[in-house]
């Protein structure tokens, strides 16, 4: 048993383990966010890694992207093939990169699931997908848009990303920040 919840007309049903974009408003936040730049994303290729329930994906389809999406769970990607039906959106399942090796995207946007806790270093369901997106994005596009808490920016650096805050989302939690890379990772020597 799960959730749903509706945005830009659109139902999006959300089974037990996906993220959820209402209860943790960040989903919600960037997805309309995503809306308000239709002019940015109106005929460009789009991959979303991490896609959940396929709220984002569906907001930059909507906003006139070609959109491909990726997650590592076959919950995630089961729910959004079935939310994103009436869309063009291409959803495959696996880790990170994997399951768009060799193409390449105008841009990738990722609003990882994140949890802090206590800890400095937020948990991830893909543990490793900051180090990946870190590593490779370049590899697969030429921008990388990123939504991250902004008091949480260390850990952005950490994993070797050079992000600009591009914009600031007010949230009854934790403000979420808009970070972008245009083609300018740094690496550490």
């Amino acid at each position: 048993m799960g959730t749903a919840v509706k945005f830009a007309g659109r139902t999006y049903s959300i089974p037990r383990g996906v993220f959820d974009p209402e209860h943790h408003l960040s989903g919600l936040l960037v997805a309309k966010y995503l809306t308000e730049q239709v002019h940015e994303w109106a005929g460009r290729s789009v991959l979303e890694v991490g896609t959940g329930c396929g709220i984002l994906a569906g907001a930059l389809y909507d906003s006139g992207a070609d959109v491909t999406a990726t997650d590592i769970s076959k919950t995630a990607v089961n729910a959004a093939v079935a939310n994103l039906s009436a869309t063009n959106v291409e959803v495959r399942c696996g880790d990170g990169f994997e399951p768009v090796a060799g193409r390449r995207f105008d841009a990738i946007v990722v609003n990882p699931p994140y949890e802090t806790g206590r800890s400095l270093r937020p948990l991830y369901r893909s543990a490793h997908l900051l180090d990946v997106l870190a590593a490779q994005w370049q590899t697969y596009a030429d921008e990388l848009v990123l939504a991250f808490p902004t008091d949480d920016q260390e850990t952005l650096r950490d994993v070797g990303f050079e992000l600009d805050l591009d914009e600031r989302l007010s949230s009854p939690g934790r403000e979420l920040g808009i970070f972008r890379s245009r083609g300018e990772r740094r690496v550490d020597p």
